[in-house]
């Protein structure tokens, strides 16, 4: 069976299974650096908005002889485990004064998401954008979240400015930034590995070389999702930066998380680019990335500058 007579077929079916009540709609949907998912809703009379199934992976396992009828089951399961979150059950989510505590910010990449942010209120930072989301909560597979799209801000009579202060106040809140020495956060994936044994001594001597080498933070929140946006959380990297008595370079590692390292402590800027092209490259998902540039923070200016692949700050 093809791609799109699989979608068409899963649609009908499922539609068999759960009645008249249900409205099933397919759809297209875009992510971030331009990936573009095929997404199916499940819509309750009660309500205009649901969950979205992403369809891609199912299609992975049908081609490897995962029977359709277990899919369904799988399907049904996510939809009937991850009910619409009550802000959007009775109403809160055409109130802008009820819904404005839930307004977050991550960041993406702006050339690799122009089809996107037409359809989205942003805010530029450097060759990046600030775009906006709703957290709704929790569901069986983690944060429950909404990308704020310009029918949302047309519909709440808001702009992006009102957005970027509510996000700036509202996403440390609700996501406090985690910032770790490498050595500390490498410790703590050794050791929750039960399937990994290590020398402990090993490791810390190990860690000790590289740190005098070249000593990198990470800084995520405390959630691990959408954690890069930290570097725009007020004082945050001004403060590390104090401490350290340094200017930073800061090395996107996805939309996740970003790592910190001192001036001057650090390899080559050109060098470090081409790191950082060839890991997202190879072992970043084209979803999760972030840049193919690392940053630069003066700390006495406070400002922040872009370092292009040749290693010139501009």
């Amino acid at each position: 069976m093809v791609y799109a007579e699989f979608l068409k077929t899963i649609q009908h079916m499922l539609k068999q299974r759960l009645g008249d009540s249900y409205s099933l709609r397919l759809l297209s949907v875009s992510k971030n650096n331009g990936i573009l998912l095929d997404g199916l809703t499940i819509l309750t009379s009660d309500s205009s908005l649901a969950p979205t199934v992403y369809l891609n992976s199912f299609y992975e396992q049908y081609q490897h002889g995962m029977p359709l009828e277990d899919i369904l089951d799988e399907i049904q399961v996510l939809f009937e485990n991850n009910p619409p979150p009550a802000c959007i059950l009775d109403g809160h989510i055409s109130d802008f004064s009820r819904i404005s505590p839930k307004v977050m910010m991550k960041l993406i990449h702006t050339q690799s998401n122009k089809l996107l942010l037409a359809d989205v209120p942003h805010m530029s930072f450097m060759d990046l954008s600030v775009v906006f989301y709703l957290a709704l909560g929790q569901s069986t597979h983690g944060q429950m979240t909404a990308l704020i799209h310009n029918e949302h801000m047309n519909l709440w009579k808001t702009d992006e400015k009102t957005l970027l202060k509510l996000a700036t106040a509202n996403t440390p809140a609700a996501y406090p930034p985690l910032l770790q020495d490498m050595g500390q956060v490498m410790r703590e994936l050794a050791g929750s590995n039960p399937y990994i044994s290590y020398d402990e001594a090993a490791l810390n001597v190990l860690l000790e070389r590289t740190r005098k080498l070249t000593p990198l933070y990470v800084l995520t929140n405390s959630a691990g999702i959408y954690g890069a946006c930290c570097v725009l959380y007020p004082g945050i990297i001004k403060d590390f930066a104090k401490t350290l008595d340094s200017d930073l370079v800061i090395i996107p590692s996805s939309i996740h998380e970003v790592l910190l390292t001192p001036v001057g402590e650090t390899i080559p800027y050109k060098t470090l680019n081409s790191m950082v092209a060839s890991i997202n490259e190879s072992d970043v998902p084209p979803e999760d990335r972030l840049s193919d540039h690392i940053y630069l923070y003066r700390r006495k200016t406070g400002d922040f500058h872009m370092i292009l692949p040749s290693g010139t700050v501009v």
